[in-house]
């Protein structure tokens, strides 16, 4: 009797898992796996590793669509500045071992005080700035200067200023300035000042207080300390973009005011993306659940690698930075699915997120749909095509067509093949097949060119050696 794929594959447990930076600053689970990535490596160069200086103020911005994993790189950066003692801490750096240099990484422990830094972290929502800056300030303060030992007074000074601002009081901003400069001295180690969706203070600011807020911005920005301070915060889009309603001068304004921080744009290329797939796909023992190298399931993985090295042989012409490793890595995701899946989710949904909610959830025509409902067996490994993964984000889109401009060009395929009713099951894939090569890249390396549609609709690369 046949078994469905679900009992050999599934997908790392922390890809179903989104971060919230306040909940699992101090969870080791929500580290495991953490991957690395280039964006990630560039934006963790820029914040702790490049500066020239250590005794200036570090302002950075990292900007993207949502979905993108910036909670999640800021809760590895949190990771990385707990104390030395601290789990986390070692887990940060076991992540950065083998991805950095050797000079980097011993620049980078040399920049991590034993104690850690005060990680002041908030979340904002709908807010003055002020409260959310207080908010991260006591927060980091009570885990810097433990409850129950004896606390410094700037840890009261700061609860009685969260007290004010909860109810509605109007604080100066000098006044917070002062305090934030306190925290440091008092801490006498780096602060990191972290605000995810920092946005949702800048749309307050463009409601209710007009540049007010943003100025308080930039003279955190521009604050000159007694030890290194780090300001970060994650942006979904510009300064400028979350003040549209604003009349031009003010927008030009809020402009200037992030030239103060240096922007860095959280973007992956769609091929790490792919690797990212090949990291977060697990193949797993036929006896337990525990996840393992392909190689290593005597059952089915050198199956695998024998077809990666086939399909490797197929595509490497066209694909230069493809490898065997990769192509069985990706499995059971047909190599040209697991190729088209990132510029998909980056072009026409929320990047990441829509990429981990292919593969995490039990929507119709989703990867675990298809882990669950497709056999396997001994001589023949299924792959998922383009077909099925077009099924799938017409169905996740919906009737989204209309309403998003970026997507009128699905509507218009969409309506086309089922305008068509007399096709036959392998016309009507095979139509889907070049729409969504068309969707993703008309000109380029996975245009839908003859080759390339018949490789893409192949099972296995042995299929299109006979064909041919």
């Amino acid at each position: 009797m046949n078994q469905v794929l679900a009992k050999y594959f599934s997908v790392d447990r922390r890809y179903n898992r989104s971060i919230n930076l306040e909940r699992d600053i101090d969870q080791s689970e929500a580290l495991q796996g953490y991957i690395l990535t280039e964006r990630s490596h560039h934006a963790l160069q820029r914040i702790l590793i490049d500066p020239i200086s250590s005794h200036r103020t570090n302002a950075y911005t990292i900007t993207s669509i949502y979905g993108t994993g910036k909670s999640a790189f800021a809760h590895f950066l949190t990771s990385l500045v707990a104390p030395e003692t601290h789990p986390t801490r070692q887990q940060a750096l076991d992540t950065c071992r083998g991805v950095l240099s050797t000079a980097d990484y011993q620049c980078l422990t040399v920049t991590l005080p034993k104690q850690g830094f005060l990680r002041a972290i908030a979340t904002a929502g709908r807010e003055a700035l002020g409260y959310t800056v207080v908010r991260a300030l006591l927060r980091g303060a009570n885990s810097f200067w433990q409850k129950g030992k004896k606390q410094p007074e700037i840890v009261r000074n700061l609860v009685d200023l969260e007290i004010e601002l909860a109810a509605g009081e109007k604080v100066d901003h000098q006044r917070i300035l002062k305090i934030v400069v306190e925290v440091i001295k008092t801490a006498q180690n780096p602060v990191l000042l972290l605000i995810d969706e920092l946005g949702k203070n800048l749309e307050f600011s463009a409601l209710y207080s007009g540049t007010e807020d943003l100025y308080l911005l930039q003279q955190l920005a521009e604050l000159k300390t007694p030890q290194p301070f780090y300001l970060v915060g994650l942006l979904h889009q510009s300064f400028a973009d979350y003040g549209d309603r604003l009349a031009t001068v003010q927008r030009n304004e809020w402009s200037k005011i992030q030239g103060r921080f240096e922007d860095i744009a959280f973007v992956d290329r769609p091929r790490q993306m792919t690797k990212i797939i090949g990291q977060a796909i697990v193949l797993l023992q036929t006896e337990a659940s525990e996840a393992i190298e392909p190689s290593q399931n005597p059952k089915y993985g050198s199956l695998i690698q024998l077809q990666a090295a086939d399909w490797y042989h197929k595509l490497s012409t066209d694909f230069d930075d493809l490898s065997p490793k990769l192509i069985a890595a990706v499995y059971p995701l047909h190599p040209i699915t697991a190729l088209v899946l990132p510029v998909l989710c980056t072009r026409y949904g929320q990047s990441d997120r829509s990429l981990f909610t292919f593969l995490t959830s039990t929507e119709p025509y989703s990867f675990q749909n298809y882990l669950t409902t497709t056999e396997i067996t001994p001589d023949l490994l299924p792959t998922l095509k383009l077909d099925q993964l077009y099924d799938y984000f017409i169905a996740a889109v919906g009737t989204g067509f209309a309403a998003r401009p970026q997507l009128r060009k699905w509507l218009e395929i969409h309506d086309l093949i089922n305008n068509m009713t007399s096709l036959t099951a392998i016309e009507t894939a095979l139509l889907k097949t070049i729409g969504i090569l068309n969707l993703v890249d008309g000109n380029g390396e996975l245009k839908a060119s003859p080759k390339l549609v018949k490789l893409a609709m192949s099972n296995q690369a042995e299929d299109v050696q006979q064909q041919e």
